[in-house]
């Protein structure tokens, strides 16, 4: 009878240490996943990439959703690309009203941005003209303007 107690016992002991291990395993791979499932090291060298709309300058084919390096966003941006994929991309273009003046507007979309682009709208901002977009140039003020300074004054 004794010989079965230290059978039980021994098996008993064996299977405790089995289910500590089997937890501990558990709770350290819990430990190195991030709660969005990817493993913390691996998001470390996760390359920097990011989804914009490229402006192609294509007539047929003009935006094309293109992943690029964040190094070159700020060069994308420059000619007119905008970041997120072209079917929710917001262009900011400069279009003709119905009286012949122009108006900075936002489109979402690379369709609608094609539609306006077709039209004969600018890609970006509208610039300033008439009184309020020039200076004048006689209220410019710099050099020639005010007292002089000279030797001895």
């Amino acid at each position: 009878m004794r010989e079965r107690f230290g059978q039980r016992a021994t098996i008993g002991v064996l299977a405790g240490v089995a289910a500590t291990f089997a937890v501990a395993a558990m709770a350290s791979v819990g430990s190195a996943v991030s709660p969005t499932g990817s493993s913390a090291a691996a998001k470390q060298y996760e390359p920097k990439k990011v989804t914009i709309c490229h402006r192609t300058g294509s007539k047929k084919n003009p935006f094309r959703t293109i992943t690029v390096s964040q190094n070159a966003l700020k060069a994308h941006q420059k000619h007119g690309d905008t970041v997120g994929p072209c079917s929710t991309a917001v262009f900011t273009l400069c279009a003709k009203t119905g009286k012949g003046k122009h108006q900075t507007v936002k489109v979402k979309g690379a369709k609608k941005a094609e539609r306006q682009l077709k039209k004969g709208a600018k890609l970006g901002k509208c610039k300033a003209s008439g009184k309020h977009g020039k200076p004048d140039k006689s209220k410019q003020k710099g050099k020639g303007k005010g007292k002089k300074k000279g030797p001895g004054k």
